[in-house]
């Protein structure tokens, strides 16, 4: 095997775990956006039954 070869394969490595480290990121930014919304929406409702 040339280092060119080896050299290339951690840089797809790294490219690999960045893009998975993104991802679950994104989903997890989802999940809590989602909560903030609905913590907000019950607030909402909290305020106008005042």
């Amino acid at each position: 095997m040339t280092k060119p070869d080896s050299d290339d394969k951690q840089a797809q490595k790294k490219i690999n775990w960045i893009s998975s480290q993104i991802r679950e990121t994104r989903i997890q930014l989802y999940r809590l956006n989602k909560e903030l919304s609905d913590a907000l929406k019950e607030q909402e409702k909290l305020r106008n039954k005042k």
